[in-house]
């Protein structure tokens, strides 16, 4: 019965989703938390890390390792914060922006081997539910 639950369901194809983009960006020497990254970044240029945490409801940590990672492969920038020192705002550069383009692609070819399998109106209704779904859990304390 643990097959039926939508905890386990969920989890298993998000890990199975994460594991398929993965594998098919490695030779861009990308993972799809470094992709999410850069997608947040190419929509909120100058966030802090802060930001990126809480946007993607990930650990300060995992931020952190990823952050320095795409820094490091010279895919973002940081740079300093005037009003307060201790802040640092996160800028792709312009190897990013292609990275990010280029990982793009394989992701799209990934959606499109799973809208493949639904209708227009099933995918409408998942990410609903989806969007419903991850409010409960964020506004809960399960």
């Amino acid at each position: 019965m643990e097959n039926d639950m939508l905890l386990f369901s969920a989890g298993s194809l998000g890990r199975l989703v994460r594991r398929t983009l993965d594998r098919n960006v490695r030779n861009l020497g990308l993972s799809t938390a470094q992709i999410r990254v850069l997608i947040y970044l190419s929509g909120n240029s100058g966030a802090v890390q802060h930001d990126i945490e809480e946007s993607l409801s990930l650990a300060r940590a995992t931020v952190s390792q990823t952050v320095d990672s795409l820094e490091a492969m010279g895919l973002i920038t940081r740079e300093k914060v005037a009003a307060d020192g201790r802040l640092r705002r996160l800028v792709l550069t312009d190897e990013g922006r292609r990275k990010l383009e280029s990982s793009k692609r394989y992701a799209d070819d990934v959606e499109r081997s799973m809208l493949a399998a639904i209708s227009t109106e099933e995918r409408d209704a998942f990410i609903d539910i989806c969007r419903r779904l991850r409010n409960v859990l964020e506004e809960s304390q399960c």
